[in-house]
């Protein structure tokens, strides 16, 4: 994984990233529904891996107000982004590749929105969030399977590496009790598909798509492809793919 064209596509993408990313926010009210759920106690020591421009990161200071919040990125800009969320001193901001940073000890609550699909190696994350975790932590995620941006797959090529609910179960059955795992697609609909192609640069996920679209006749003929297969009443579609998990420890 190019950790560096990663780093510049988000770093980019954070001053449109909120207007763009219908997908991402819906991810992330699901994903915190899961933690009402799922989590009733009080953290007192949450960490946030992926914290962006704060669309999961705004909902936990009003229900956990006490709790200090350890937030990472792998673009230094999300600091600007999150820090008027909470008073001074309630949380620490921790810029890097997650992959290779030290997690914190004694972590109450895990969190993560549509990040853990970019690491390289997942086995790698299980262990260092099992060793992260209190006695009594919980750890929520989501990602996605194996079908999202499928459009975009099929035509440009490339793309992430999905792994299925079963590969996703067994990864994380090595230190974890699976609580939920679960899976949904999420249409989406844009009027041509150069707006589709804005919405993924607005939005950074353009990192991860390997396809070649260089030139003009290129684009063209993607663009030709796309309107021609993916067409509906209101223009064309693209489907996101989320996958969510809760795991607390054996």
């Amino acid at each position: 994984m190019n950790i560096a064209l990663i780093r510049r596509k988000f770093g980019v993408s954070m001053a449109t990233y909120d207007d763009n990313a219908r997908a991402q926010r819906e991810i992330a009210d699901k994903l915190y529904a899961l933690v009402r759920r799922h989590y009733r106690s009080a953290p007192s020591k949450i960490f946030e891996i992926g914290c962006g421009t704060g669309l999961l990161t705004a909902k936990m200071p009003t229900d956990f107000p006490d709790a200090h919040y350890i937030l990472n990125d792998l673009s230094e800009r999300a600091e600007s982004f999150v820090a008027a969320l909470f008073d001074k001193g309630n949380y620490t901001f921790l810029p890097g590749d997650a992959q290779r940073l030290d997690f914190p000890s004694d972590v109450d609550l895990i969190v993560s929105s549509s990040v853990i699909q970019w690491f390289d190696s997942l086995p790698s994350f299980v262990r260092k969030a099992s060793g992260s975790l209190a006695a009594e932590g919980r750890v929520f995620l989501s990602s996605f399977g194996r079908d999202n941006l499928k459009e975009i797959r099929e035509i440009a090529g490339g793309g992430l590496h999905y792994l299925s609910l079963d590969e996703l179960r067994a990864t994380f059955e090595e230190r974890f009790e699976v609580l939920h795992l679960s899976e949904e697609e999420i249409p989406l609909v844009f009027a041509s598909s150069l707006d589709v192609l804005a919405h993924l640069r607005n939005t950074g996920v353009n990192a991860a798509a390997r396809g070649t679209i260089g030139s003009r006749g290129e684009l063209r003929a993607f663009r030709e492809e796309y309107e021609r297969r993916f067409s509906c009443t209101e223009g064309v579609r693209l489907t996101y793919n989320p996958v969510y998990l809760v795991l607390k420890h054996k």
